[in-house]
């Protein structure tokens, strides 16, 4: 009889997944592609990487297809480790549209596999963490990050930020015995938003301060350095590079286009079904916490449950306009939308709530009723598809149909928001696409060039001081004239400025990277092989103690 329930769960949680999934996915099911707020500039990075994967320069750090060629640091900072995908399937001839709305389905899939596993994990109920994953992948927040704003950095992070909650419970209750959870989730969200990564991080710095009598353990201690210099070594060929060009270059990215005090929220939105808002299952859910008391058995989990519900509150409360944003803008400007915080709150929320109701049913419902918590799940994923399914419903979802030729077209390739991460040497953004077109020397005359995999040629044949070739400059760049090297720096508008002083022969301009940026991605990589070998040798010893 054992058996056969453990059977009948399997198979229930598996359809209750499946109708999550297919609720969070309906608006994928069409040839047309989700047009939201955000998508051209996304798109733009997929069909870069696709293109330095055709060039056989597939981790350009400078994608040289925005700006008509003129080239953007999009991949230096902003993580693409999710981005691959879409773009080997563009590099292998799928679809401009499939591509990303099969990217999209992989991440609402992850999503859902996270947050349902990594609650799992922590309650030994599978009927929590599929309560857990109802109520994030169909959260009005969620789903308006993906089908509304098209913000793939927030969205992606999605996937890890159940393994942040999870690491943290982990190290604070469970004297960090499976600390690699800690390590994937914070890894996982820094490649791939870096704001919500600093959020996590001010949520781990708070929950060990508090509990920081859990490091009276140094078993503990030692498992959470180690945790976080192999995930700082992994990590360690985004954050470096990003890292060392905002220290050395000024960017947009340092002043701020738009005023936090302008996009916070009124406090009574944060109940909002529409986006961005949390809506008010996640809050009503919480009130389960009322009728659960406190034992041997479950303390340490409604303890953490209570803190995942108040850092929940504390996030939601962050997005609103009571706090006062204009002063703060100096220092937080990089935020740019207070809501961002309800990134976490969500994650937090669903989690806290999934634990709260599992612990309700297995201490109250159960001993009243044979099937109480498959009555509850039943009604907690009603209740979430019909909330998931209205809202997107009424959120105004539109769509457009992009040509795979879309990008070939100079002016598209311009899209990149606000700009942020353009040198301040460019004066004026408005005419790149036009100075992608010209190469001048300092004479004012004009010359031919030619774009290659990667680096601008040009033949110079008489004397100049300098050539301003068009490739926006950043740190890194190299320039070659007659096999030569000669300095490189920022000319006209931004554009690289070849001290040619005299020289001839073919001019060759590219870029090349830094020391530091080969450093840490030569680091990263041999982490990586060095963790992969330990572990596997901690495996072959597991085996054989237990022959002999």
């Amino acid at each position: 009889m054992k058996k056969w329930f453990q059977e009948q769960e399997k198979y229930i949680t598996f359809f209750a997944f499946l109708a999550i999934m297919l609720a969070a996915c309906s608006p994928l099911i069409t040839k047309l592609c989700i047009n939201g707020h955000d998508l051209e500039y996304h798109l733009l990075r997929i069909e870069s990487l696709k293109e330095g994967i055709l060039a056989g320069r597939p981790f350009a750090r400078v994608n040289l297809l925005y700006f008509g060629g003129a080239g953007y640091a999009s991949s230096l900072f902003y993580p693409d480790f999710l981005l691959y995908l879409p773009a080997i399937l563009r590099a292998l001839g799928v679809g401009i549209n499939a591509c990303y709305h099969i990217f999209v389905a992989v991440v609402i899939v992850l999503t859902g596999l996270s947050a349902m596993w990594c609650t799992k994990r922590m309650t030994g109920s599978a009927y929590a963490g599929i309560t857990a994953a109802a109520l994030l992948t169909l959260s009005p927040y969620y789903l308006g990050d993906i089908f509304v704003r098209s913000a793939v950095g927030e969205y992606t992070a999605f996937i890890f930020l159940p393994f942040v909650i999870l690491g943290i419970y982990n190290v604070l209750y469970e004297e960090a015995d499976r600390s690699w959870t800690l390590g994937l989730g914070y890894g996982g969200v820094l490649l791939c938003h870096t704001n919500t990564f600093l959020f996590c991080l001010l949520f781990g710095l708070v929950a060990f301060l508090v509990k920081w009598k859990v490091f009276k353990n140094l078993s503990v201690l030692r498992k959470l350095f180690v945790t976080i210099v192999v995930t700082a070594g992994l990590t360690m060929f985004y954050w470096a590079p990003l890292l060392e060009m905002m220290l050395t270059t000024p960017l947009y990215v340092n002043d701020a286009w738009i005023g936090l005090e302008q996009t916070a929220k009124p406090f009574y939105e944060i109940f909002s079904p529409a986006f961005p808002g949390l809506g008010v299952l996640l809050f009503c859910l919480a009130l389960f916490r009322i009728l659960i008391r406190k034992n041997a058995q479950n303390r340490e989990l409604v303890d953490y449950a209570d803190w995942l519900l108040f850092g929940g509150c504390v996030f939601a409360f962050l997005a609103t306009d009571l706090l006062p944003w204009k002063r703060l803008n100096a220092v937080l400007s990089f935020v740019q939308f207070p809501w961002r915080f309800f990134v976490l709150a969500t994650a937090m929320l669903a989690v806290a709530d999934a634990i709260l109701i599992a612990q309700f049913v297995k201490a109250s419902l159960e001993p009243l009723m044979q099937g109480g918590k498959k009555l509850v799940m039943v009604l907690v994923l009603m209740f979430s598809i019909a909330g998931g399914l209205g809202f997107l419903s009424s959120a105004g979802i539109t769509y457009y149909d992009y040509s795979d030729d879309y990008y070939s077209h100079k002016p598209f390739t311009a899209n990149v928001i606000a700009g942020e991460w353009l040198p301040k040497t460019v004066e004026n953004r408005e005419t790149l696409i036009e100075d992608s077109e010209h190469l001048y020397t300092d004479t004012g005359e004009e010359l031919p060039f030619v774009r290659g995999k990667g680096s601008v040629e040009a033949t110079i044949d008489k004397f100049y001081n300098y050539a301003d070739v068009p490739l926006i400059y950043y740190r890194g760049y190299r320039a070659y004239v007659g096999g030569d090297r000669v300095n490189v720096s920022a000319g006209r508008n931004g554009m690289c400025r070849v001290e040619l002083n005299g020289r001839m022969g073919t001019m060759t301009v590219k870029y090349a990277g830094t020391f530091l940026q080969h450093f840490s991605s030569i680091s990263s990589l041999l982490v990586l092989v060095l963790l992969i070998v330990l572990t596997q040798y901690k495996k072959n010893k597991q085996k054989k103690e237990e022959k002999s």
